[in-house]
């Protein structure tokens, strides 16, 4: 999951506007590295009561921002595999676009809204 936004500030001060936005929407930033306009987040936990669903983001500013996420989600695997097994729950690294929406893609419109402008890609 990648999306693009064009910026007219500095990359420091967007930075540092992004890092707070994140950390307000709940996100626990691991690496911050303002020399190279770049930080990452851990997993945030997103539970609806019907399993975990974990997203991290990365951040790399250039000549226009770049946002990466990275999710997780339990899936449940009864009546798959060997009686002892049925209750395992299996981790898997693609989220179905309904998840992505919900959680990566919630990111863009307040983004937008201070004022970054999501990039449109051609096909």
């Amino acid at each position: 999951m990648v999306v693009h936004f064009s910026y007219d500030k500095p990359r420091a001060e967007a930075l540092k506007e992004i890092r707070s936005f994140l950390e307000s929407e709940g996100f626990i930033i691991l690496e911050y590295a303002p020399e190279d306009a770049f930080l990452f987040t851990d997993y945030k936990l997103y539970d609806w009561g019907t399993g975990r669903r974990l997203l991290a983001v990365t951040v790399h500013i250039n000549d226009k921002i770049t946002i990466t996420g990275m999710g997780k989600m339990d899936v449940p695997v009864s009546n798959l595999g060997p009686p002892d097994e049925l209750q395992k729950i299996k981790s898997v690294d693609r989220l179905p676009y309904s998840i992505q929406k919900r959680t990566f893609l919630a990111l863009v419109q307040p983004l937008n809204d201070l004022g970054y402008i999501t990039v449109k890609h051609s096909p």
